[in-house]
């Protein structure tokens, strides 16, 4: 029943992890980590040094800390919006520029006093995660109506096409936003009403559980949980006295978060603690001197724990059972406040401690809760790591829907220059852009087989194509982006997501041998540096497939570029072997590995020369030190022609079809 039950929260965690809206939310934050460590630091620094009362002309880094986060709603709409507006594929300038205008225009944020622009850096709040996700779902949905179309013709470039048909879905945006506005804002203040919180007779235990929910559930929103909760809730929810010696601020930031919001440090040494856990460990190390001075900006957005289920118990958990210890302690006379001055919240963890009680036992004790956050923190994060994505695996779940884009803003700048040449081919690629903006790239895997033993033995990555209605199609589409120089973008596509493929092979302690094909020219061009970087750690799971018609350019070159990726333990094939020019002298020049026979080699009917060529070609194959594989193997005829000729390897619908890559695994796994 246990298991069950926690196999059915995996599946939903993947699920919430994978969705659009979080992923997008996640990109967001992420985006805006350079400017939370920046902002942090300088106020740190400040506080620190008081540079300008040390006679520094540098009065306004006094001011810095709150014009900084008084701008940080606007900051959160236009990296929520762009990546959002990314993700759903919409245009990423026109998107987050229509959400803060109507931020801006409905919510107070920033309002006209005397002919002057100010900030109230209290309102609309909450509304940076919601204004984006209607602007944005809205707009994609009229951009999609043929009756908002104004240009339909292909003879004006895409780009210029794309943005004039968004006027009317713009128009139309704005307008439902600013009328429905008002009615969300009445319909907010009847439910603060109902709630009443400032009326409420709360003790300080009340008030403390009170913020320790509501700060550390907007942090797991994505929202900058302390700021947004005191800008909430009253001065008498925000600042209070835990006892009469010691007031909330110091009670939360000396024994409660213990290195930031979620107590940070438990967290960092529960991810070091992992075994085989790259990311988790280097956004730990990351975020460890940050976390000295208690910013934790960086562990709660990289790691990520915004929407992330598996940390969301844990992450209120830790923090929960710390207060409730300190506060028993406190209220018994067991920690003893020795002065009441301010202490900054960049102090380090230890160090406030000892400043506010000058107690050894009470540093002791902020030890003690460290020790026991980390237990807390473990087997969750063990969870998490079994079963959820690495940054790298949610990275290429975002660019299987990205290679449109990409292809259509290089596209643009070949549309300028090559104008008249290009309109008939220009269509064309047009389709493709738009069949890859509406499905999803994917990389299926096509079992390769002993024929004798039927044992698996590796497998050959295939590029498919996700369509909106779920059917699935071959990559049809790479005559064309070759015509046009485009293809070196999905071969990076199906290097990066190789590579999280094979460490999903890896976390199931499946460790096979996986070929991919890359385009000539790519591969020429520089592209096997790429493919060097990605899978030099795999040794010798990973084979290049290289057309013949690649040594034709420059024979040398390719020599040289196999023997480096060798060096690398990545292993080279010849692909499609007995098609184009198909030279028997070049196979005593090559340093491959392998050579794969073509479909169009195999035997058709009862033809015993073809079985005899075949055969000889595999002796002679074999004799010159090549390892072979068969392709296309479809019936028991072709079977037995393989079998004959020696082949040790073949792959075919006979044996299986290309598969996702769980249903690989699940194969792989059970033979």
């Amino acid at each position: 029943m246990l298991r069950a039950s926690f196999n059915h929260f995996n599946k939903t965690a993947v699920k919430v992890s994978s969705n659009t809206l979080i992923l997008s939310l996640r990109e967001g934050y992420i985006a805006l980590i350079p400017f939370f460590i920046v902002a942090s630091l300088i106020t740190l620094v400040n506080q620190w040094l008081d540079i300008a009362a040390k006679g520094f002309d540098h009065h306004y880094l006094n001011q810095f800390n709150q014009l900084v986060w008084g701008l940080f709603p606007l900051f959160t709409l236009l990296s929520f919006s762009y990546h959002l507006a990314k993700n759903i594929k919409i245009h990423t300038i026109a998107a987050p520029i229509l959400v803060i205008s109507c931020f801006t225009a409905t919510t107070g944020y920033i309002y006209v006093d005397d002919q002057t622009l100010h900030i109230d850096h209290r309102a609309g709040v909450l509304y940076t995660l919601f204004m984006p996700i209607f602007c944005c779902y809205s707009l994609a949905y009229f951009e999609r109506l043929r009756a908002f179309k104004i240009v339909e013709v292909s003879t004006i470039s895409l780009f210029l096409r794309k943005h004039v048909n968004l006027i009317f879905p713009y128009m139309l945006v704005t307008t439902i936003t600013l009328f429905i506005y008002p009615f969300v804002e009445q319909a907010a203040d009847i439910a603060l009403d109902y709630l009443a919180l400032d009326s409420l007779i709360l003790n300080p235990q009340d008030k403390i559980s009170l913020q320790l929910i509501g700060a550390h559930l907007l942090w797991f929103l994505g929202i900058h949980g302390d700021n947004t909760y005191h800008i909430l809730v009253s001065s008498e929810l925000s600042g209070f006295m835990v006892t009469p010696e010691l007031i909330n601020y110091h009670f939360f930031s000396t024994f409660v978060i213990l290195g930031g919001t979620g107590c940070v440090w438990g967290l960092i040494i529960a991810c070091l603690l992992l075994k085989n856990a790259q990311h988790e460990k280097h956004i730990a190390k990351l975020s460890a001197p940050l976390a000295v001075f208690n910013i934790s900006e960086v562990m709660l957005y990289a790691l990520p724990i915004v929407f992330n289920p598996y940390i969301f118990i844990p992450f209120l958990l830790a923090p929960a059972i710390n207060a409730f210890i300190s506060y028993q302690l406190l209220i018994h006379d067991f920690i003893p406040i020795v002065t009441q001055d301010s202490i900054p919240w960049f102090t380090p963890v230890f160090v406030n401690a000892w400043i506010l009680t000058e107690s050894v036992w009470i540093v002791l004790l902020q030890a003690l809760l460290i020790i026991m956050n980390v237990a807390i923190y473990y087997p969750f994060l063990v969870a998490h790591q079994k079963n959820n994505m690495s940054g790298k695996a949610l990275d290429m779940l975002v660019k299987r829907y990205a290679a449109g884009r990409m292809i259509e803003e290089q596209a643009e700048s070949r549309f300028a220059t090559h104008h008249a040449e290009q309109q008939i081919s220009g269509y064309t690629l047009s389709e493709v852009t738009d069949a890859l903006n509406h499905g999803a790239l994917t990389l299926y895997y096509q079992p390769k087989i002993n024929p004798v033993t039927q044992e698996i033995v590796g497998f050959e990555a295939l590029l498919r194509l996700v369509n909106p209605d779920k059917s699935v199609s071959g990559p049809w589409f790479l005559e064309t982006l070759e015509e046009h120089n485009l293809l070196h973008v999905i071969d990076n596509f199906v290097i990066d997501q190789l590579e999280v493929d094979l460490e999903a092979f890896a976390s199931r302690g499946l460790y096979p041998k996986i070929s991919f094909n890359i385009s000539p020219d790519n591969l020429l061009s520089g592209g096997y540096k790429r493919v060097i970087k990605a899978f030099s750690r795999f040794a010798d799971q990973v084979e290049v497939e290289l057309l013949e018609s690649s040594y034709i350019g420059d024979f040398n070159k390719m020599v040289a570029i196999v023997t480096t990726l060798k060096d690398s333990n990545i292993q080279c094939a010849m692909d499609d072997f007995g098609t184009g020019y198909s030279c028997l002298s070049i196979l005593s020049k090559l340093n491959i590995d392998t050579i794969k026979f073509d479909k169009s080699l195999l035997p058709d009917g009862s033809n015993e020369k073809a079985a005899l060529l075949y055969k000889n070609l595999a002796d002679l194959c074999a004799e010159l030190g090549f390892k072979t594989v068969a392709e296309g193997i479809e019936s028991k005829a072709d079977a037995q022609v393989v079998i004959a000729a020696n082949i040790t390897c073949v792959q075919g619908f006979l044996y299986y079809k290309a598969m996702p890559i769980e249903e690989a695994i699940g194969i792989y796994k059970s033979t």
